[in-house]
């Protein structure tokens, strides 16, 4: 009699939606991890930007990764009048070709993932695959490593443009504006004092996405100002991006305009990282400053008129000193960011 119970619970249990696999149905990694063994029902989407394309499980045995399952994704996009098909089966093995079943790109994908196509204006321009390492935790991004797959057309020819990113939509999309190509932000590192006071994951490098590089970086302020609105980011992420981009002017407007503003996202965001050229606290102000479960508020009022003492401040790294000293590596080192675009 108990053999026969646990036989019937076992048939309930396996016929239960999002137990059972059989050929046609459709699962999903969410990015969950670099070679994850979890599957979901419903497929990853951030803001409708960013959606996951189903992996068809297609034969019930094991695939030559050993998993339990052969899987199949597949994705167009339509370039000038072509179609450029991309395909992963069983999660890693990548194949590009164009409409006559010419092979543009080929990978094999480390660890495990779906594609994730990139849309604008509903149409998919781009396509990815990657993944958030910690599963979503610890580190606020979409994607730890995402490499992107580019269409493009150059003379005449049709090229895959691949690059790879640290996606973070979710933190910066209020700011996204509907311009003409897809606007994104590589989530850089924010240097910190040591490896471990680095703002890990907490930068933005923002990035377009176009039918003719492909992939461009926005590396002049006017242009970034026209193509997302930085009034929309958080305090700290804006003085991050004046920094980066050297306007010493608005940030220090911005800063004297909204002090208490910034300070509250610092108390309650970020911890506390000074440049290493500084010199360093006495140890009592140090001992307190850590210590606290914020932030002293006599230490932030001492910060304020350091900071107000001056008018014209002419270079970033003054104005972190007087304004931001125990948060200013992220701001000196942002300034610099450009100088070692191309490690990005």
């Amino acid at each position: 009699m108990k053999k026969l119970l646990g036989i019937i619970v076992l048939g309930l249990l396996l016929s239960l939606p999002g137990l059972a696999n059989e050929v046609g149905k459709d699962v999903y990694l969410n990015a969950c991890g670099g070679n994850p063994d979890k599957y979901y029902d419903n497929p990853l989407n951030i803001k409708d930007i960013i959606i996951e394309v189903p992996n068809k499980i297609i034969k019930l045995e094991k695939s030559k990764y050993d998993r339990e399952f052969q899987t199949l994704a597949n994705s167009k996009i339509n370039l000038k009048n072509k179609t450029i098909d991309i395909a992963v089966s069983n999660f890693r093995d990548l194949i590009i070709k164009n409409d006559n079943g010419d092979i543009l790109a080929t990978r094999k994908i480390t660890g495990a993932s779906s594609i994730y196509e990139l849309k604008h204006k509903e149409e998919v321009v781009a396509w990815g695959v990657g993944w958030h390492n910690r599963c979503g935790e610890l580190y606020s991004v979409d994607f730890t490593a995402l490499r992107l797959f580019i269409p493009i057309e150059r003379k005449g020819e049709t090229k895959i443009i691949q690059k790879v990113v640290r996606l973070n939509l979710k933190d910066t999309y209020k700011s996204l504006i509907n311009s003409e190509n897809l606007v994104l932000s590589n989530a850089k590192d924010l240097l910190g004092s040591s490896g471990a006071n680095t703002y890990y994951y907490k930068g933005s490098l923002f990035y377009e996405i176009n039918k003719e590089e492909g992939f461009k970086y926005i590396l002049d302020f006017n242009e970034l100002s026209e193509k997302i609105n930085i009034d929309k980011l958080s305090p700290v992420q804006k003085i991050n991006i004046l920094s980066q981009y050297n306007k010493v002017e608005l940030l220090e407007k911005f800063t004297k305009e909204n002090f208490d503003l910034i300070y509250d996202d610092l108390k309650n965001n970020w911890w506390i990282s000074i440049y290493v050229e500084f010199d360093d606290p006495d140890e009592g102000t140090y001992r307190k400053v850590i210590d606290h479960p914020s932030f002293p508020p006599d230490e932030i009022s001492k910060i304020k008129k350091t900071c107000f003492k001056v008018n014209g401040y002419t270079n970033i790294r003054k104005l972190a000193k007087n304004c931001y000293y125990w948060h200013s590596s992220m701001l000196v080192w942002g300034s610099r960011t450009f100088e070692f675009i191309s490690d990005y």
